[in-house]
């Protein structure tokens, strides 16, 4: 159900609980544009508002004129006031409640960045009071984390839910995507910023697996940017024993240890460390959140496949590399993450597609690109278009040199 859609049917229930009484005839629709016209001094006809309540068939949507008086008749300045305050009243209502069992958090989460998607004025206003409900920072941030749209305004989510969640988690959590961010449009000055944030964050052995993992994926990552080769070894040593107390966690979630550093390490030409990281992947036995649906373990399967093409493919083993490529269905990838590992999906593909196809992945990457302003991946794209156009280069180092 679009957003529009969902609006207009609220604004539908509003006017009739104003008007007294529900409006299914010609006589209720004359009486309601009467007292519009006492009320407002504007003149609408009753068939305007049958097609509003649907009691006669209309293929248009309400007119801006429309929507506006019915928003008045209900106590709002206009249309666009009723949308933002309603939904605010709405999500207070579902999140800002004790957890109940009862309500389906996932769903509505999902709901929710469908419409902050379609909605830039929904985007850019719903962050400050949504973060303030603990319900919400945990169905929708955490356990909904947008990465298509880190490129737009989405990012200030984080920095919202940081102003009431500092456990040494959110802030890993958090600086996470912030620096994901800010490496995908290439903001150096942020990079480092968010880098200094996690590396000052401590972990303790009762921290979360992912968390724990992104610490690690993210501080791997600058000091291959940054060239700083003895951090590297290091921090990579330190891996290796972590990982291993975090087996049994990795064994119960949908996205393990190795998988989450993987998805930093993509972005360098470690190959030792990938292949390190491919081979000794810690699958999931169990499930210790029953909440989270299995859609979303589909999605994390495919992401595993993308990255394990992406690795294989920087590696040099094409064998390894066509048999990820033939598990993958990028139509399985969930909302929200859609468009980011299509795109990365697609830069292997071109190196195993004839001209035609080669031309249409293209295409599609482009397109992708520009609907997700990742400027990581356009430099990268842009220095393809400059070589041969059925020549891929095996890695994916855009804004910094390879170390």
């Amino acid at each position: 159900m679009s957003r529009d859609f969902t609006m207009i049917s609220h604004l539908r229930q509003n006017v009739v609980k104003n008007f007294g009484k529900n409006i299914v005839t010609a006589t209720d629709c004359e009486n309601l544009a009467s007292l519009l016209h006492k009320n407002f001094g504007s003149n609408i006809s009753a068939q305007t508002i049958r097609r509003f309540f649907g009691i006669i068939k209309s293929s248009s949507k309400p007119g801006t004129f429309t929507l506006n008086l019915l928003s008045m008749f209900c106590g709002f300045r206009d249309y666009e006031d009723f949308r933002k305050i309603y939904a605010n009243s709405e999500l207070e209502l579902f999140f800002g409640e004790t957890e109940n069992p009862k309500k389906d958090y996932w769903q509505k989460s999902e709901q929710l960045c469908r419409q902050i998607s379609e909605s830039p004025e929904l985007l850019s206003s719903t962050h400050h009071q949504l973060m303030s409900y603990p319900i919400a920072r945990k169905y929708f941030i955490e356990n909904h984390p947008m990465r298509d749209m880190l490129g737009t305004l989405y990012s200030h989510y984080f920095l919202a839910y940081l102003k009431y969640s500092q456990t040494a988690e959110s802030k890993i959590f958090a600086y996470g995507f912030l620096f994901q961010s800010a490496f995908l449009q290439q903001n150096s000055e942020l990079v480092e910023l968010c880098y200094k944030k996690i590396k000052d964050t401590e972990i303790s052995e009762k921290i979360h697996v992912i968390p724990a993992a992104l610490k690690f994926g993210v501080e791997l990552l600058f000091a291959d940017i940054s060239g700083n080769e003895h951090f590297f070894r290091k921090t990579f040593n330190n891996l290796k024993n972590a990982r291993l107390a975090y087996i049994k966690d990795s064994e119960k979630s949908v996205c393990s240890f190795e998988y989450t550093v993987l998805e930093s390490l993509i972005f360098t030409n470690r190959l030792k460390e990938i292949k390190f990281l491919i081979e000794n992947q810690t699958f999931q036995k169990d499930d210790d959140k029953s909440y989270v649906p299995s859609q979303r373990k589909q999605t994390h399967d495919e992401v595993w496949n993308i990255l394990c093409a992406a690795g294989y493919h920087k590696i040099g083993d094409r064998a390894k590399t066509q048999i990820y490529l033939n598990e993958i269905n990028l139509e399985n990838l969930g909302f929200g993450w859609k468009k980011y590992y299509s795109i990365i999906c697609y830069f292997v593909l071109l190196d195993f597609t004839e001209e035609k196809e080669h031309e249409e992945t293209l295409l599609k990457l482009q397109n992708l690109i520009d609907e997700t302003y990742f400027c990581y991946f356009d430099d990268r794209l842009k220095k393809l278009r400059e070589a041969s156009p059925l020549v891929l280069e095996n890695d994916f180092q855009g804004p910094y040199e390879a170390r």
